[in-house]
């Protein structure tokens, strides 16, 4: 992947590569705000069709108030009956809080699509064996249930994500890197790695992966200094939050944890503060739900043949599973996106302008690390292949920046090729929504290259002879978004 290239030489040299803060600290560059509404618009216009766990909880609690999902029960293998009574997805409610934001403020609206739904004639019963969308059908909710999922992409999972790479651009802009660098960076880390996959529904991964990372570039100073109180407070919150989606949050609260400590060890009080108040919120939601703030949601489920190893799935660590997070086709890390591979070059390189310094490298190396056993640890992570790679994402952003880093010690030919075939793995994966790329090649041809959303409408019976044109109007928008609107624009 080609990094982000070189710094401009008519400004200080990048902190990243001497240590040293830039000469000027303040940054006025239209670069970031593009960078958000590229990812956004892409992010949107990929939007899949499908209901997952996490928007059962959405769903309730935007038209009753509660995440008791006792309504849905049965109609899906992750809700199951709580102890006190009710129903409950077996997961932490982070992804669902965040999603029901949109459908409450959209409510009206959704209800309209409701009730048409239920007045029209009856769907065909849909060709796919998908368990829910064959229920959605049945139980005449097709089409709310559609309007539900391209509301929680766009204006939950799109728009996080989007920020992430702005805010990413940000900092690099901050550090020295030029405009231009510094939001090719941030496009090939949102669009050519598997975080295009990720977002096209609602899911806790993601949103785990993007307040993780926001998390560590907020606890990252670009002009060589300490975390400031504030900052380190807002970088609790946010891996707080990567708790109250998943418990794999640990992991993020660990390392961000002692990356502020070692920076600053008087940040770590407000580190400490900022976790809190997401920590209460998950012992409240626990305490509610199950009548205990430390057992967790998958304590009280039925265990299924992967999870009823180590303690609900959680075993010691399995050789077989950390390489099949890597390299299984239907869900490895480097099988979606190989390119990943070079962010282990990274402290070998020592061409190009563009170098992350040491303590920082060395904390996003222990942040893939400390993933890695955990996920290595998590019987969970044997039914990615339903909806494929989804359990590393959380590391995926840091690798693309070392594996930039790398990259810049290669011909500038070989550094354009890794990052176009990067891009195209990613935009075919993202386009088919299969499980592994092969598949995708041979379903996107399968269906002259219509989107999962397209297919969907078509198998209800609705001629959409717009969709593809917006679709297109969608991607041409967001590489309009770099048309230059004013003499100078990429400079700062």
């Amino acid at each position: 992947m080609s990094v982000a290239g070189q710094v401009d030489h008519r400004r200080a040299e990048s902190p990243l590569a001497a240590g040293r803060p830039p000469a000027h600290t303040t940054v006025r560059s239209s670069a970031p705000w593009r960078v958000f509404l590229t990812c956004w618009l892409t992010y949107t216009v990929f939007w899949t069709p499908y209901i997952v766990r996490e928007h059962f909880p959405a769903f309730t609690l935007s038209e009753r108030g509660t995440l008791n999902v006792e309504p849905y029960l049965g109609w899906s293998d992750d809700i199951f009956q709580g102890p006190r009574g009710g129903a409950y997805i077996n997961n932490n409610p982070g992804a669902p809080l965040a999603g029901a934001i949109p459908l409450f403020g959209l409510r009206p609206m959704l209800e309209k699509v409701r009730r048409w739904n239920e007045a029209r004639p009856p769907a065909l019963p849909p060709r796919e064996s998908d368990p829910i969308w064959i229920r959605a059908v049945a139980a005449r909710r097709e089409f709310y249930f559609l309007a539900a999922a391209f509301v929680t992409v766009a204006l939950v999972m799109a728009p996080a994500t989007a920020a992430t790479m702005a805010y990413l651009c940000l900092r690099l802009l901050q550090a020295g890197i030029a405009a231009s660098s510094a939001a090719a960076a941030a496009i090939l880390c949102g669009l050519a790695t598997p975080l295009l996959y990720r977002a096209a529904y609602l899911n806790h991964n993601l949103l785990a992966a993007d307040a993780g990372f926001v998390a560590l570039l907020l606890a990252w100073d670009p002009k060589g200094g300490p975390s400031t109180a504030l900052r380190a407070a807002l970088a609790g919150l946010l891996a707080g939050y990567a708790l109250l989606c998943d418990y794999s949050g640990v992991v993020v609260i660990a390392v961000v944890g002692a990356y502020v400590l070692l920076r600053k060890p008087a940040a770590a009080i407000a580190f400490a503060l900022g976790v809190a108040p997401m920590v209460a919120a998950l012992f409240v939601y626990q305490m509610w739900a199950f009548g205990s703030f430390y057992r967790p949601s998958q304590h009280f489920m039925t265990p299924t043949a992967p999870t009823s190893h180590g303690y609900r799935g959680f075993d010691w660590p399995s050789a077989r599973l950390l390489w099949a997070n890597f390299f299984d086709p239907r869900f490895g890390l480097f099988a979606y996106c190989p390119a990943l591979l070079l962010a282990f070059a990274a402290p070998l390189a020592r061409r190009g302008s563009f170098r992350i310094p040491r303590l920082e490298t060395w904390v996003l190396f222990a942040y893939f690390g400390l993933f890695v056993l955990f996920c290595a640890c998590n019987q969970y992570s044997w039914l990615q292949p339903s909806t494929g790679f989804r359990y590393l994402v959380p590391v995926v952003p840091g690798l693309a920046l070392l594996a930039m880093q790398a990259c810049q010690s290669l011909p500038s030919a070989v550094k354009w090729m890794a990052s176009l075939a990067a891009l195209l793995q990613s935009l075919i994966l993202a386009a088919a929504h299969e499980n592994s790329f092969g598949l995708s090649v041979r379903s996107l041809i399968a269906r002259r290259f219509r989107l999962p959303w397209m297919m969907r409408l078509s198998d209800l019976g609705v001629h959409a002879p717009w969709a593809a044109p917006a679709a297109a109007l969608g991607l041409v928008a967001a590489a309009l978004v770099w048309v230059p609107y004013k003499r100078g624009d990429w400079r700062r």
